[in-house]
């Protein structure tokens, strides 16, 4: 796929098809994936690729705590705190068209935890990744890891694949931690679902806007 296209049509997918992705082909994105740019470098990402069997300690963890309303502390904020108007503005918007697809009302508290769920079972995608961010690196750090990442999204698409980057997994970096066993000098950052995208589904046939090149561009 043409690099240029690859850019503008990756979206985050959330409902993928019951197929599996080779070993081989997951290989291959992440050795692709290792030559994104970095200070100095310094590489300082790691990424865990999960069994089945991980995949579902971890939901049935989560989603347990979930339930009963057991809470641990993240170790970045997702959003700004407090997050300025515009900002505010962008993620109720995006949130919007997610439910309207779905047809999960305001109202429906429910439906939209249930959606909130499906974040830890990856989205029923085959492939579930969790990455981290060695914990000396300050924030243009996590800037390389981000390179890292997008470079993930990007060669997928060569595949055939689709993905969705989960801040969501920050929630829970304990239990992941616990299970996983990765070092303390480790900071969870994200998820990322990884599989056949199911273009037939509603969730899937959405997309956010982008705003005007002139917006946040100065030509000098």
């Amino acid at each position: 796929m043409n690099i240029l296209d690859a850019i503008q049509n990756r979206q985050s997918i959330r409902s993928f098809k019951n197929k599996e992705v080779p070993i081989e082909i997951i290989e291959n994105i992440l050795n692709i994936s290792r030559f994104a740019p970095s200070g100095g470098n310094t590489q300082p990402w790691k990424i865990y690729v999960l069994n089945q069997d991980i995949m579902k300690k971890l939901e049935l963890s989560v989603i347990s705590n979930l339930d009963n309303g057991i809470s641990e502390k993240s170790n970045f904020n997702i959003y700004p705190q407090p997050m300025p108007d515009h900002l505010k503005n962008r993620v109720k918007d995006c949130g919007k068209l997610m439910y309207e697809a779905l047809d999960i009302g305001k109202e429906d508290i429910e439906g939209r935890l249930n959606q909130l769920k499906r974040n830890f079972s990856f989205f029923g995608a085959p492939v579930g990744m969790l990455v981290t961010v060695e914990k000396e690196v300050d924030l243009n750090g996590w800037g390389h890891v981000g390179h890292f990442i997008q470079n993930i999204c990007l060669s997928s698409m060569e595949y055939g694949l689709g993905t969705c980057l989960q801040e969501s997994w920050s929630m829970y970096p304990e239990t992941a931690q616990k299970i996983l066993d990765f070092s303390e000098s480790e900071v969870l950052w994200c998820g990322i679902a990884l599989g056949y995208p199911d273009h037939d589904h509603p969730i899937n046939n959405y997309r956010t806007s982008r705003e005007d090149l002139h917006t946040f561009t100065t030509f000098l």
